[in-house]
């Protein structure tokens, strides 16, 4: 796809939780709920902020 748009969902940024799955991958999450689905398929993920 040439032209992908891609959604930004603005939240505050005390709410977001960042978590490092491996050494390079750093993904935000919104929700305490989807951490806990990462955190089963990467187990050494670590949190970063909360």
């Amino acid at each position: 796809m040439k032209n992908q748009i891609k959604k930004i969902i603005r939240t505050s940024e005390s709410k977001l939780i960042k978590v490092q799955l491996d050494y390079r991958t750093i993904i935000t999450l919104s929700k305490l709920s989807s951490l806990d689905a990462w955190l089963i398929r990467y187990p050494n993920a670590k949190v970063m902020t909360t």
